[in-house]
C-alpha cells in the first residue's frame, strides 16, 4: 500500500526572523548563548535551503533542529502539522 505523504508543512508555520526568534528564546531561556544560537539557526536555514531532509524524508524544521538535531516538525513533536508554531525565515 502506497503511503500518501503530507504536503510540506511550512505553509502552517508562523514566520519569524532569526534575530526576533533568538530574542524571544533568550527571554524564556536565560543563559542562552545568543551568538551560538544565531549561528546554529543560520547554518540550519542554509541546510534547509540546500534541501536537507529528516530521516523520514520531510524537510527539516530549523527551530526544532537547533535543539534536537536534524529532523522535521512531525518527527520532533509527534504532531502532524504545525499550528502556528514558529519557523525562521531568511532575512531579506
Amino acid at each position: 500500500m502506497k503511503v500518501k505523504r503530507r504536503k510540506r508543512a511550512a505553509a502552517f508555520f508562523t514566520p519569524i526572523s532569526i534575530a526576533k526568534y533568538v530574542k524571544m528564546h533568550a527571554a524564556s531561556n536565560p543563559g542562552t548563548n545568543t551568538a551560538e544560537l544565531s549561528e546554529t539557526l543560520r547554518r540550519l536555514l542554509e541546510a534547509q535551503a540546500a534541501g536537507e531532509r529528516c530521516q523520514c524524508g520531510e524537510p527539516i524544521w530549523v527551530i526544532g533542529s537547533a535543539q534536537v538535531g536534524l529532523a522535521c516538525f512531525t518527527c520532533i513533536t509527534g504532531e502532524a502539522v504545525p499550528d502556528n508554531d514558529y519557523e525562521v525565515v531568511a532575512e531579506r
